[in-house]
């Protein structure tokens, strides 16, 4: 029973500690997500108001995007695509999270392996220009 209850202990702890990760990664990227749907969403709808001027500020666009302890700086951005000849004509904009970089949190947390300088979580959101 004790070599058992040996056994088993500190595999629930270890399942315990990477379920716990998982869900923190998974809310992480569902921030960084929402976070690209937003630029995305600003960029088109600057677009739709003054195209020549959207493409040249469109940092300023990010800037305005924040997420406290996620998404913190208009360098966690990126204009991955600006299509205006397609058609639809669409916009792509990434937004990555790296822990530690640009005010963001650190994470896992806590850092049993130090593995947070691997991270890196990123998402894009492509939308219609009109």
């Amino acid at each position: 029973m004790a070599a058992a209850l040996m056994l088993i202990l500190p595999l629930l702890v270890i399942s315990i500690y990477v379920i716990t990760e998982c869900v923190q990664a998974y809310t992480i990227y569902c921030t960084v997500k929402q976070a690209s749907a937003s630029a995305s969403r600003k960029f088109a709808l600057a677009y739709v108001q003054d195209p020549e001027r959207t493409k040249e500020r469109w940092v300023d666009i990010c800037t305005s995007i924040e997420y406290p302890g996620l998404v913190n700086s208009y360098r966690q951005f990126e204009l991955v695509n600006l299509s205006e000849n397609s058609i639809p004509p669409t916009v792509t904009i990434r937004a990555v999270y790296r822990p530690d970089l640009y005010g963001c949190k650190h994470f896992p947390q806590p850092d049993l392996l130090n593995l947070g300088q691997y991270f890196a979580i990123s998402a894009q959101t492509t939308k219609k220009l009109d």
